[in-house]
């Protein structure tokens, strides 16, 4: 008798690791998970600083995993199609990726996505990179009043580029021109690296950014902040003022976050996230990221689920105001 308890006993706890089901009802094996390569994917091109935070991260908890783990650029339509293969990918956990916030949010209310915020089950926060306000060094707006000014004498002359229509650098600078009164032209491109690339090459006057992608063109000399969207100065750039040192309390930057679709099994969830934790707390990624400029903000499921809430609260209100969204 004590035989069959114990037969039904392991039967009933591997059925229950078998049948764990998606939202859809299919049933999803997490009994030997994970078994074969993850892919994440991210949806900017290779080079951004999205990607670059991504291949750290991912070198770190590949080693906690003991699987590959294989980034997938998916760029396009400002970061949609990447979301959008994401929400739309089965959810037995070997598809998860990377969000940007405030632009994973921004895009749903700017226009009709074939994706929504509730496609996807937070893991852990990664990122908050600060944004802020860059012209090439050889540019003639050695500040930001210079900024302010040259726009208000020039009406729609200075060109701002971002990342992309209702990404986050957009409506960062948007926010900006608003309290500023100021009108300005914004020019978006599908990520940050073909911005950059338009700043360094003179065929726009200015670029709002995160500091992660900047922080080395601003070393080397090529490019230069005019003011940071920081509560205090950035710790490695002192001498850059922050927008509330000016009079513009605009508070501006990018949470990366690790999602994965609706419906993944909560084993599979925890695991990820009790892995990649640890992964981001190693000696070893925390020297990567410094050396990157990845200013690290730890944030568990719950935390996230709520931050993305949030998120969408202040767009709505502030996209009325800034005209982007429907």
């Amino acid at each position: 008798m004590k035989k069959v308890l114990v037969l039904l006993l392991v039967v009933g706890l591997t059925f229950s690791l078998v049948a764990c089901t998606s939202d859809g009802g299919e049933e999803v094996d997490t009994s030997d998970y994970p078994s074969k390569n993850i892919e994440i994917i991210v949806a900017y091109k290779a080079g951004g600083g999205t990607d670059v935070g991504a291949r750290i991260l991912a070198s770190e908890a590949e080693k906690e995993i003991g699987q590959p783990l294989v980034i997938i650029n998916r760029e396009g339509s400002d970061g949609e199609l990447g979301y959008t293969q994401l929400a739309q990918a089965k959810p037995d956990g070997y598809t998860i990726g990377f969000i940007n916030l405030p632009t994973f949010v921004s895009l749903t209310l700017e226009r009709d996505t074939k994706y929504g915020i509730d496609d996807v089950e937070p893991i852990l926060n990664h990122v908050y990179d600060s944004g802020v306000v860059v012209v090439q060094s050889s540019s003639e707006l050695d500040t930001i009043e210079d900024f302010i000014e040259y726009a208000k004498k020039n009406p729609g002359d200075l060109t701002i580029a971002n990342n992309g229509t209702g990404a986050s650098n957009h409506i960062g600078a948007a926010h900006l021109a608003h309290e500023a009164d100021i009108e300005v032209t914004h020019v978006p491109f599908g990520g940050s690296t073909d911005m950059l690339a338009a700043l360094r090459g003179g065929h726009v006057k200015a670029a709002v950014a995160k500091i992660s992608e900047v922080a080395g063109l601003v070393d080397s000399g090529e490019l230069k902040i005019l003011a940071s969207f920081t509560e205090e100065r950035l710790e490695n750039f002192p001498d850059v003022p922050t927008l509330a040192e000016k009079g513009y309390k605009i508070l501006f930057g990018s949470a990366r976050a690790l999602v994965a679709p609706k419906g993944t099994p909560k084993e599979i969830i925890d695991y990820l996230h009790d892995k990649f934790k640890a992964a981001m707390e190693s000696t070893e990624h925390m020297e990567k990221a410094k050396n990157a400029d990845l200013p690290i903000m730890y944030m568990g499921p719950e935390e996230l689920g709520e931050y993305i809430k949030n998120e969408e609260v202040y767009l709505k209100e502030i996209g009325e105001i800034l005209e982007l969204t429907n």
